[in-house]
């Protein structure tokens, strides 16, 4: 290893730390998301019902994404985190109990809102761990134990809930939210040493007050914005795949869409590992343009997918295309603020991605609805191409590095 990269570790003991902390609680998150509405309906409650202990979940973490940001910068990486992940354990070991329904959705909203405060924090923190000059190959790095929590924590959940019943189930992913907050407790001198180095900045810079700033910038980093509005369309044109994919497969005659989100969860992690380092070889520009045409392609594949083989195709280039796209997009966002805005810089580009899965599935059902469901990754598939045309856009003109 050169000497340089010696000197910029990225595996250091409290990123290591960051990454083990947070895969739990995503690994608890995927399993929550798989339970829960199977135990409201097996409870009795209506599909509606079971619907909106995903609805209050994520309108819970959506509302409070942008005060987030400004709470990372202004009160401290680790406050905040710690806030985040405590509140996220108290829900989970609720349910734990026999609650009534209302006390169910009560618990979800205070989940949501844990998640948001944890999720801004964590990435901040993370960005200040991370060489400046290794920053998107950190971020990759960190999105790993997303991925793996994803194929683990549903199997795990259902596993558990066939041979032990729910409370054993909900038990365990309390147990990772659990270990999360205590994991939480050795980061205290990195996260506020970071924040002595953000407010030496500040003082020396003569930073203005958050008070005396418009409110407009207390909640969207004023550069970080437009790395984020690429993202926004990106996130857009996928949307339709978790929404659509399986049954528009289905109706393709193709039973396993499963193949898809194998492949596409492996080649993720895959690019994830690997982009950054092809990134810091190449440039930014070498890697984001591949992986937005990958990911056109992967949608492109699915909607013409004549058989499982083209599917898992299609999964496998839509995997290495998002593991290149979004870490290069996000160390863009926090590059561009600079360290004392990172925590808005990384609400506002988590707000993107929000935004877009919000306004996303409804728009492209209304067009699955007007056109039929393969039309779905027609328009997904252009509007991911425009957001390669937004970044060649803001490059030309000098607005991203």
């Amino acid at each position: 290893m050169p000497a340089a990269e010696r000197r910029e570790r990225i595996l250091t003991v409290p990123f290591v730390l960051l990454m083990a902390a947070n895969g739990l609680l995503r690994t608890g998150t995927q399993m929550l998301i798989a339970l829960i509405p199977l135990y409201v309906l097996d409870h009795g409650a209506s599909p509606a019902v079971a619907g909106l202990t995903t609805t209050f979940y994520m309108m819970a973490a959506v509302v409070l994404r942008p005060l987030s940001g400004g709470l990372v910068d202004d009160r401290g990486r680790y406050a905040v985190m710690v806030v985040g992940s405590v509140l996220y354990c108290a829900a989970s070991g609720l349910y734990v109990l026999a609650l009534p329904i209302w006390a169910l959705l009560a618990a979800r909203v205070a989940q949501g809102a844990g998640f948001s405060l944890n999720g801004t924090a964590v990435m901040t923190l993370a960005t200040d761990l991370i060489p400046e000059r290794r920053m998107s190959e950190g971020i990759g790095y960190l999105g790993v134990e997303q991925t793996v929590a994803q194929l683990l924590g549903p199997w795990l959940a259902l596993e558990l809930r066939g041979s032990c019943g729910y409370r054993w189930a909900f038990a365990a992913a309390f147990a990772c939210g659990l270990v999360n907050v205590l994991l939480r407790i050795p980061l205290r001198s990195a996260a506020v040493g970071a924040d002595a180095r953000r407010k030496a900045v500040q003082r020396g810079d003569g930073r203005v007050t958050p008070s005396a700033r418009p409110l407009w910038t207390r909640i969207v980093d004023r550069d970080a914005w437009r790395p984020a509005s690429v993202m926004f369309l990106l996130m857009f044109g996928t949307a339709g795949i978790n929404t659509f994919m399986a049954a528009y497969a289905l109706g393709r005659g193709i039973g396993d869409s499963g193949l898809f989100f194998v492949a596409s969860g492996l080649m993720l992690a895959v690019s994830r590992l690997t982009a950054g380092r092809l990134e810091r070889r190449w440039g930014t520009v070498w890697v984001l343009a591949p992986g937005i045409a990958l990911l056109v392609l992967g949608q492109a594949g699915v909607w013409w997918c004549p058989n499982p083989q083209v599917l898992m195709l299609a999964g496998a280039a839509y995997g290495l295309g998002m593991g290149a796209a979004q870490p290069t997009l996000n160390s863009l966002a926090v590059l561009a603020a600079g360290r004392e805005r990172r925590g808005r810089a990384t609400s506002t580009f988590f707000m993107a991605m929000d935004l877009s899965q919000a306004v996303g599935a409804p728009a492209l059902g209304a067009v699955a609805g007007a056109a039929g469901t393969g039309s779905v990754f027609l328009v997904a598939a252009a509007l991911t191409g425009t957001s390669l045309a937004a970044y060649l856009a803001f490059r030309a003109r000098g607005r991203l590095a």
